[in-house]
């Protein structure tokens, strides 16, 4: 991803509309999770958005945008969260009609609850 060589991470290939998502239960034991989140130099289309949704207890947290060549580090705060998802979605370029074509892998890796 971008610079970035070697990172271990979870990787998912998005392709279309359809993304998906990750839940981690936390059980109200921590209060913040970091972590760093891009595409793959492998994605097969370089002009797609990389949407990423987080989701406190069933409640929209933020959402980021993440284009071709850039790693994004996030912090959430997840004090009193017992469930969080983070959602991958693939998104056309801003200017762009809703039809996606192609696909794009995200990878979120450096990942680490406090």
């Amino acid at each position: 991803m971008a610079t970035t060589s070697g990172a271990k991470g979870i990787g998912a290939e998005l392709e279309g509309s359809q993304g998906v998502q990750a839940e981690l239960r936390l059980e109200n034991r921590f209060h913040k999770l970091t972590f760093k989140v891009g595409q793959a130099n492998s994605s097969k289309s370089s002009d797609l958005i990389l949407r990423v949704g987080t989701y406190r207890d069933g409640k929209n947290d933020q959402l980021v945008d993440i284009p071709f060549n850039v790693v994004k580090p996030l912090e959430i705060d997840v004090s009193n969260v017992n469930a969080l998802k983070i959602e991958l979605i693939p998104r056309p370029p801003e200017g762009k009609d809703s039809y996606i074509s192609g696909s794009i892998t995200a990878v979120m890796f450096d990942m680490r609850l406090e």
